[in-house]
């Protein structure tokens, strides 16, 4: 061969090794591409690879531990070892686990061309000898041509395992997540997995104290639910739900931190059934960017994933906003399909609504409008009537529209609404009787 290096992607090997000790869920995606540990250029990345496949065909779990006793184990003799600090190097040099697949198919990709570049050289030397040997040379070019074209992964699946899929699906009815609020539901019977529903609504009409309403009922219901708060810290957020589910406590009070000593005894109550009740709750607000939501998400798998909002999430080597809205759209759509989840993302809408007649939203009020209603699957805006003219809509009347069902109806449905007690209600009479009952509670001796 020539003295010029044959093609490899060390990088990209280290970054899928370390993300599949890192979430071993990745090793599926990565195998599609990796199917010998010849296709690793460095030895010892071939060995790690190796110890992980041993592990995943035994169904054992994989991580830096378990993949450095393996490589022990296998260990031949007179072979240099691969130490824990190898290991640990190639985890702290993790990226994103959504890219993984990518980097898995430029190690495919290197491995080809070492392939293509071995033979064609041992073409070229034959060449000079004698018919006979140039011939079978040919057809062994030839075989390792198809032999590569067939490396290639494929999506194929027949009509008959797809057939079986849709029945199962029939059969356990885990395709759709209900809110568990009924106005919600109404529409297309909840949210479905693999798919995307967007709320809007402008500052102030109660999109968040929504999202909430329907975090405490998908937890209810026994779902893993991961929040991503981007606009309101962990705190905040969770002063929210400790009144709506204290049924008593003013937001504002507990805002304020004006609450006396009988309300901070509700508070503790409260608290202890939240910390049994939100076991399946992840929260985060510390997370900026597409990638790392993305890394969290796969290494978690969460049965619904809510995002508050997307206007605030960071896209790297974006510049234009709209171009950065499309990818994030886009990557939840297809995170959802890669682990069967649903996503509820909350989105601000543009200011041209305040200066319209017709306050009420509809789909070209979303920022970015095009990509998101295309890509969601239910598309809903909240409008509080109140907050824009108090003389003309009722204090405790919320409106829900769906503005777009893909599987269900589209329509406008009214709903119960006190943001002091951040909560939601089946109707404005109930969250009136609620108000009633709070007041006569407060006025006992």
């Amino acid at each position: 061969m020539p003295d010029k290096p044959l093609p490899s992607s060390v990088d990209a090997e280290c970054s899928v090794l370390g993300c599949i000790m890192t979430d071993e869920s990745v090793y599926d995606k990565a195998s599609a591409w990796i199917r010998t540990s010849d296709v690793f250029y460095d030895k010892d990345n071939q060995r790690v690879w190796e110890a992980i496949s041993v592990l995943h065909k035994a169904k054992e779990p994989i991580d830096m531990v378990t993949v450095h006793n393996k490589l022990k184990d296998m260990q031949m003799p007179g072979q240099e070892k691969v130490d824990s600090y190898y290991l640990s190097g190639l985890v702290e040099d993790t990226v994103s686990a959504a890219t993984a697949q990518h980097h898995a198919k430029i190690i495919w990709e290197r491995y080809i061309q070492r392939q293509t570049a071995q033979s064609a050289y041992r073409l070229f030397n034959l060449s000079f000898r004698d018919l006979e040997e140039v011939n079978k040379t040919l057809e062994s070019h030839a075989k390792l041509i198809t032999e590569l074209k067939e490396l290639h992964p494929s999506r194929k699946k027949d009509i008959q395992t797809h057939i079986n899929d849709t029945l199962e699906n029939m059969k356990s009815g885990n395709n759709i997540i209900q809110f568990g609020m009924p106005i919600l539901d109404w529409p297309a019977g909840g949210m479905t997995r693999k798919e995307i529903t967007v709320l809007g609504g402008r500052p102030g009409h109660g999109k968040t104290t929504l999202m909430i309403n329907i975090v405490d009922s998908l937890l209810s219901q026994g779902n893993k639910v991961m929040l991503f708060n981007r606009e309101m810290s962990n705190t905040e957020m969770l002063k929210k739900i400790i009144v709506m589910k204290s049924k008593s406590l003013s937001y504002f009070k507990v805002r304020k931190n004006e609450c006396n000593n009988g309300e901070m005894k509700t508070i503790e109550k409260v608290v202890n059934q939240i910390s049994n009740e939100y076991k399946n709750l992840i929260m985060y607000d510390d997370i900026r960017t597409l990638d790392q939501s993305m890394r969290e998400i796969y290494r978690y798998k969460p049965d619904v994933v809510i995002d508050d909002y997307i206007q605030l999430i960071s896209v790297e080597g974006k510049k234009d906003r709209r171009f950065e809205i499309e990818d994030i759209m886009q990557e939840y759509k297809w995170m959802c399909k890669q682990i069967d989840c649903s996503a509820l993302l909350l989105s601000q809408l543009n200011r041209e609504i305040e200066r319209r007649i017709d306050p009420k939203p509809r789909m070209s009020d979303y920022a970015e409008s095009g990509v998101i209603e295309q890509t969601a699957e239910t598309a809903l805006f909240v409008f509080y009537g109140y907050n824009f003219d108090s003389d003309r809509y009722d204090q405790y009347t919320s409106e829900l529209i769906s503005s777009k069902t893909r599987y269900g109806q589209t329509g406008s449905y009214t709903m119960g609404f006190n943001g002091d007690r951040c909560k939601y209600y089946n109707s404005a009479d109930l969250a009136r009787e609620d108000v009633t009952r709070v007041l006569k509670n407060s006025s006992k001796p």
